[in-house]
């Protein structure tokens, strides 16, 4: 199911490009969502609980479960020997645990290797304040710049990281804020620019499995409350933002099936979700 995505206007820069405590923000929300409530405004928390009063009402445990994917995608591939990481639409670092206790992107990986070399972008204005602040190492970049300007996005990436050696490309929660096409000219622009074995790991929110209903209700309700779109995309569509690089087995799965640990929590059957991809650059 493909929704109709055009009730918001994009914002000119992209999400958060200015800052309005009295409007939720979306990596504010997800902040609160994944029980980092320190980092949000009142607007934020609010903007929490009517998601979870029009989705579900565990929709924060599903955000917890996508951020600890990403922790879990961020250590394999450190011990893989992957020292160069370009988190792309980053998020709000966090400076006290949240619900689950989860480190930053950052910390995961530099407890790995303290030497990796590490890109935070995103265009929210006070996510980036808080990279800058949060973020200590001796490799770490960050830059404010809009997805959806995805030659600007590989001039950073190459002016940060060595462009010799593979990258490590995350997007986290983020490509469902892009239009069809932003997306297909970001996949483009990675995959002409980063060298071969480079990695690309997604994650993205789905209506697959849910009340068709209740999803656009939820998107609707998600798009008034922080004027940016929201692109609900389908398993299939999701295979389709990694379709020039190879994908192993098993593909696109659940975030809470990605690559697993013992005693991950099992999140009930029925809770909305996100999908998580990890891809490769082929020769």
């Amino acid at each position: 199911m493909t929704l109709d995505n055009s009730t918001v206007d994009p914002p000119d820069g992209g999400p958060g490009r200015t800052f309005d405590p009295n409007m939720p923000a979306p990596a504010r929300t997800y902040a609160v969502l994944r029980g980092a409530n320190r980092d949000g405004f009142a607007a934020d928390r609010e903007a929490a609980r009517v998601l979870q009063q029009t989705i579900h009402e565990k929709v924060d445990e599903v955000v917890q479960e996508n951020a600890a994917a990403l922790v879990r995608a961020v250590a394999h591939l450190a011990r893989q020997g992957f020292v160069q990481f370009a988190d792309l639409g980053c998020g709000r670092p966090v400076d006290a645990p949240d619900a689950l206790g989860l480190p930053n992107l950052y910390d995961v990986a530099a407890a790995v290797n303290p030497g990796v070399r590490w890109l935070a972008l995103d265009s929210d204005q006070l996510v980036v304040t808080a990279c800058r602040a949060l973020l200590r190492g001796p490799n770490v970049e960050v830059v404010q710049q809009d997805l959806a300007h995805s030659a600007k996005v590989l001039d950073a990436i190459n002016w940060h990281l060595c462009g010799a050696t593979p990258v490590v490309v995350l997007m986290g929660a983020v490509l469902h804020f892009l239009t069809d096409e932003q997306c297909t000219n970001l996949r483009f622009a990675l995959r002409s620019r980063l060298k071969p074995r480079s990695k690309i790991v997604i994650t993205h929110v789905t209506g697959d499995g849910m009340d068709p209903d209740v999803v656009k209700r939820g998107q609707i309700r998600y798009e008034e409350l922080h004027g940016v779109p929201m692109y609900v995309r389908t398993e299939h569509e999701v295979m389709g933002l990694v379709r020039d690089f190879h994908v192993p087995d098993p593909g696109v799965v659940r975030t809470v099936d990605f690559l697993p640990e013992p005693g991950d929590r099992i999140p009930l059957e029925d809770l909305p979700h996100f999908y998580a991809v990890l891809a490769e650059v082929r020769d």
